[in-house]
């Protein structure tokens, strides 16, 4: 993938970002933050990290995507009305600032592919030279992934998982408690006459 191409995905990143925070409605925010998942993945494959763009596709846009919609379905579409004041003003300068801070500490990154940048002159020079040799494994970040660095994947996956265990228990508790009666009505009584729902 060409330099351009990704300053292209980060601009795309930056804007999604910025749109799935404004959203007033959580489907198009949860909608737009599947997008980002997405564009980051592309970034992962163009560095040739194959594995880790697959993972972010799956768990990022797919299986965290479902668990908002479920959250959303159990709760309500509309984010609350939000406050107007000094903090809006101090979230949006430290943002700023922050941004300043990251694009100022890129600029002393080295190139990409340069042989004599940091990353390239420790063990992962080891795990180039043995990797197929040890795991018979053509991808070095599925070697790295899946041999390697095994347990820290096992760890990874159990953290997921966790989490997903998590949000469906809460999802499930939310909606028994909406839900006292067994009746299937599960928008909080804010139905109208006609089974409509209530502007809020």
């Amino acid at each position: 993938m060409i330099v351009p191409l990704d300053v292209i995905i980060f601009t795309v990143l930056i804007i999604t970002a910025v749109l799935a925070l404004a959203a007033r409605d959580l489907l198009a925010a949860v909608a737009l933050l599947s997008a980002y998942s997405l564009f980051a993945s592309l970034l992962f494959a163009g560095v040739a990290a194959v594995d880790v763009a697959l993972v972010e596709a799956a768990l990022g846009a797919g299986l965290t995507g479902l668990l908002f919609i479920l959250a959303i379905l159990a709760t309500t579409r509309h984010a609350a009305d939000r406050r107007a004041g000094v903090s809006r003003w101090v979230v949006g300068g430290v943002t700023v600032v922050f941004l300043a801070v990251m694009l100022y500490a890129s600029t002393g990154l080295p190139d990409r592919g340069d042989p004599q940048a940091p990353a390239q002159l420790g063990v992962s020079q080891t795990y180039l030279r043995n990797s197929m040799a040890d795991t018979e494994t053509p991808n070095v970040v599925t070697s790295l992934l899946a041999d390697y660095r095994s347990g820290d994947t096992l760890g990874e996956t159990m953290v997921i998982l966790t989490a997903a265990l998590a949000a469906g228990l809460v999802l499930v508790r939310r909606l028994d408690t909406d839900d006292p009666g067994g009746d299937g009505d599960t928008d909080g009584g804010n139905s109208g006459p006609d089974g409509g729902e209530v502007p809020r």
